[in-house]
């Protein structure tokens, strides 16, 4: 992620429409283990990327290498400027 985040477009995707939180994976919020437990079972390499909505409610995710053009698309689609 920190080859992925500093990227000019992301970067202004985040800062617009993102609040971003990092978990220790040594010490992960309860929360956090449940929303990947439940929506990503097979996800077994670091890091793991989760988007959620302001209730907390499970929209995209991934776990191993972050592509950053991957990344950036789902982005995109989440703030409706995916296309």
């Amino acid at each position: 992620m920190q080859g992925v985040i500093p990227q000019p477009d992301i970067a202004r995707l985040m800062q617009e429409h993102v609040v971003a939180l990092a978990s220790d994976i040594d010490a992960p919020e309860a929360e956090l283990i449940d929303l990947a437990a439940t929506n990503m079972p097979d996800a077994m390499m670091l890091p793991f990327v989760m988007f959620l909505d302001a209730d907390g409610q499970f929209l995209a995710g991934s776990h191993g290498a972050v592509h950053p053009q991957r990344f950036q698309a789902v982005l995109q689609e989440l703030v409706g400027q995916g296309g």
